[in-house]
This record gives structure tokens, sequence and C-alpha cells, in this order.
């Protein structure tokens, strides 16, 4: 290669792409890159984008996952990942990856000398068995010791929640070296665009990925008990495969709400704004299953709620509990209870006047507590805990400009 690269992320996820790990790809990348002076960004790509693009100091190499078999897919992009930490190590100082996939031929570098981060939003070995349900127990312990490789190798691990933090601790990580780190938004001040000519006079938002563990047929099915809310729509913005899209499309339409659904695809942050920052309430129905009680989560989209100043309805679990009160930037109520979760609706459009009160308190909320900004100073104390900070005047905003 002909030019140094002191850092490398690697993530198994498409970047960019309109669903919420693209986000905070992004905004980690971002981070190390802007500590280290550069980097290069390992990830999945669509036909659509480029191989190899180079923006400022970041280089971005893609993998185009073809593979249909999910593990098959992890293995060659684990290969793919294993080829570009052998053309840079030498002048590697730190690495950050998001999965196993990447990690293991990150930690498996012949006689590594770069410092690594396992940045765990999740694990596979419980997020997977949701998506794959004919996973063999053979398979998923294979996955298990892959994920506690990583967590033992790695130098240090960074989750976003005290809920993922309990769940790492409890499959054996050392506490000492975890750092949580909260997700952020970006607050929204003044005036946002308008809504099209034909948008509801009144709606209620979804937005992000529609696997099961996401709770829509909870919500479709809150939905259809609001059916005298004539001038009431229900706005999907989402991202998902096309048969579990088909599938929430089949009961939408038996449970009769598709006529008061809108649905809107993979839509960029920029276009998802108005319909976010007009809704009355953003509806984030986390189910009760494994995925969000065992291991948490830390949805994105109540942040990104918030910071719009719409007030959040919300699955009552704990990782939502860490992003908000209940009574205070929105509502909470039981998990997979559509009875429930169609009243509490119904109490909330009652009292537009508490319903502003909530927005302004989120949006506050976001401000002082839950910034990109806060972030990227927890991930530099991370950093330099790992390495010696870099030599004055190479810690500087480097502008990033992705092209689709």
């Amino acid at each position: 290669m002909g030019h140094q690269i002191p850092a490398l992320y690697a993530a198994f996820d498409v970047y960019p792409a309109a669903k919420g790990a693209a986000i905070h790809i992004r905004e980690a990348a971002g981070a190390l890159f802007n500590y280290m002076g550069g980097g290069l960004l390992a990830v999945l790509g669509l036909q659509s984008s480029p191989a190899l693009q180079r923006e400022g100091s970041w280089e971005i190499r893609r993998f185009f996952a073809f593979e249909p078999n999910f593990l098959k897919r992890a293995m060659k992009f684990g290969e793919f990942v294993a080829k570009a930490t052998e053309e840079c190590r030498n002048t590697l100082s730190l690495v950050q990856f998001r999965d196993p996939w990447g990690g293991i031929p990150l930690l498996a570098c012949p006689e590594r000398k770069f410092r690594a981060v396992y940045e765990v939003n999740g694990l596979p070995s419980i997020e997977l068995p949701a998506l794959y349900p004919d996973l063999s127990n053979r398979t998923l312990e294979k996955i298990r010791a892959e994920e506690q490789l990583c967590i033992h190798e790695s130098d240090h691990i960074v989750c976003p929640s005290r809920t993922i933090r309990e769940c790492l601790l409890n499959v054996g990580a050392d506490a000492e070296k975890i750092t949580v780190i909260p997700n952020g938004a970006v607050p929204v001040d003044g005036p946002v665009p308008p809504l099209p000519g034909n948008a509801p006079s009144r709606h209620l938002i979804y937005f992000g990925a529609v696997q099961s563990w996401q709770g829509l047929e909870t919500l479709f099915l809150a939905f259809s008990m609001l059916a005298d809310f004539q001038d009431l729509e229900l706005v999907l913005c989402i991202s998902g495969s096309k048969a579990r899209l088909k599938v929430l499309e089949r009961l939408a339409t038996r449970l009769g709400i598709i006529d008061r659904t809108r649905w809107m695809l993979n839509l960029s942050q920029q276009e998802l704004l108005p319909w976010l920052a007009h809704a009355n309430l953003s509806i984030v129905p986390l189910a009760d299953v494994p995925r969000n009680m065992i291991q948490g989560c830390s949805p994105l989209k109540i942040l990104e709620s918030m910071a719009a100043g719409v007030p959040v309805l919300a699955s009552d679990i704990p990782s939502v509990r860490e992003l908000m009160s209940d009574g205070v930037e929105g509502r909470f109520v039981r998990p997979n209870r559509p009875t429930d979760l169609a009243r509490a609706v119904r109490i909330m459009l009652e009292h537009p006047e508490t319903l502003a009160e909530m927005g302004e308190a989120g949006r506050r909320k976001v401000r002082e507590l839950f910034t990109w900004a806060r972030a990227r100073d927890s991930l530099y104390a991370v950093y330099d805990k790992l390495i010696m900070p870099p030599e004055k005047g190479r810690m500087i905003s480097i502008p990033v400009r992705v092209i689709d």
C-alpha cells in the first residue's frame, strides 16, 4: 500500500444504509479515525456502492456478500478483514470491531502489536436464533466460543447500555475492561421541512428495522383497535428483507389497517426528519424476547425521537429505562400487550399539551446526556488508556463525505 493506515474499524454491516447500525458505525469509526488521524473502514456493501472509496483520511473497503448462507457469508467477511489487516498490520496502532466475524481475524493477526476494542452492541449467539430458528446447538456453541475469544482477547470492551454490560459480565467478561458509552443523537433545533401536502393531519411513527424483536405485530394489533381515530395514520419508515416486509404487509391487510398505514422504505435521515419531527408520537414496541431482555439493546430510535422533540411510547424494558423516564419524555407500556399500547395512545393523544412538554423534556435530555460529541469524548478516554495519546494537534475534526 502506498500510505500508512493507523487504525481499522470492522463491521459486518452495510454502510451507508438506512438503519441505526450505519449511524453508529459512522459515529464510532469517525471517533476512531479522528483520534488516530485516519483509518480503514471494512464493511459490507451493496451493488450500488464502490468497492474502494477514499474520503479525506478515511479509506472504505466493502465486501459484497452474495453468499446466501449467513454463517458462510460471515466467514468470508472474516477472510476479507484478515486480508485487509495483513496489508496494513505494520502501521496499525488501534482497531475496533462490532462482531466476532470481524474480530477473530484482527485478534488472530500474527505478531499483533496493535490494541483491539470490542464494541458490543449485541451478541450473535442471542440475536441469531431469532432470525434463524433452525440454527443447531452445535453452531450456537461455536458462535459462543468465538464471542468468548473476542471478549477475553480484546484489550477493551465498549457497549451502549448497562443492560448489555450485565449480560457481558454474566458470560465471563472482566468488569475492569468494560466501558458503557451510551448512544447519541443530534438535537433538532429550529424549523424542519414541512410534510407533503397529502400527509395525514395526525400520525404515529415507527422507524427502523423490522426484525421480529422490534414488536411490529404488537403495534399493528394495537393500531387496529384505533379505527375510530379516522384522521390518524401509522407511518412506517422502515428497512428490512423483502420476505419480512411481505409478512407485515399481509398482517396489515388481514387486520384491516393497510389503508391507514403509510409504508416508506429505506429513507435517508434527511428524508425521515419531517415525518419524525411532525409525528404526534414515536412508537417503540420492543418485544419481550431474549434479544431485548437478556442482552439488552440501546434503541437509537428513542434518542432520535427525543432529539426531534417527539414524545416516545415504548416498551417497559431495562435498556429503555436507561434512556427515558415514564411520564417525563414519554410513557411506558408492558411489552407484547397490544391492548395496553392502544390504550396508552388514546390517553396520550387526548392531552396534546402534555405531549408538547414531553417532547421538550426529551430534547433537553438528549442535549444534556446523549449527544454524539459526548460519546466521542468517552471513546477518546478509552483510547487514551490503550495507547499513547497522539502528538499534540493530531486530534482534529475531519469532515467525512460518504458517496452513496
